[in-house]
Parts: C-alpha cells; structure tokens; sequence
C-alpha cells in the first residue's frame, strides 16, 4: 500500500508520439493531449475527422503545443507543473472509490 507522487515540473510531450512540444497547436482527447505534428498527420483537429465528437478541445495554433498544455494545466490544476501520482495496494482501490 502506497501513494507516490512525481513532479515533472514543465516538461510537456505528445500523448501519441512522446515529442511535439514545439510544434503548434494540438488537441485534447479525453485526458490525451495530442501535439500538432500528429494532428497535421492524422488530422484529429479538422472538422471531418471521422471521431470529431471525441475531441475536447482543439489548441490554438499561434502556440505551441507545450503553451497550449502549460495553459490548460494553470487553468485545470492552478499551476503549470505536471503531477504523476502512482498508487498501489489498497490505496488504489480507494482512490478508484471500489472501497
């Protein structure tokens, strides 16, 4: 049973390809957040994309994508850090509500 709680500060990379920071724009999809190098190749930020109903939010292109992740971290957690909290054991059921 434990709790572990990592800071990787700003670092920001693609969901999908684990790159892209300085490319622009960008979409979220659930909790993913997608750079703009693999929107441009599999055109997830474009109208006519088969499972446009899936995508939460599209990024501004005048920003990076890291921008784009920074400001959307500010805006849903108060600070532009990236937290990773690994649980295991019965912390993990608890924090899944299952106990």
């Amino acid at each position: 049973m434990s709790k572990e709680i990592i800071d990787i500060g700003d670092v920001v990379c693609c969901d999908f390809c684990n790159y892209g920071d300085e490319s622009m724009g960008g979409v979220l999809i659930g909790s993913h957040a997608i750079c703009g190098d693999c929107c441009d190749k599999y055109g997830y930020d474009k109208p006519d994309y088969e499972h446009a109903h899936e995508v939460d939010r599209i990024f501004p292109k005048d920003k990076t994508f890291k921008e784009n992740v920074l400001n959307l971290r500010q805006e849903t957690t108060g600070q532009t850090s990236g937290i990773i909290e690994i649980v295991s054991g019965e912390d993990f059921f608890k924090a899944m509500g299952l106990k």
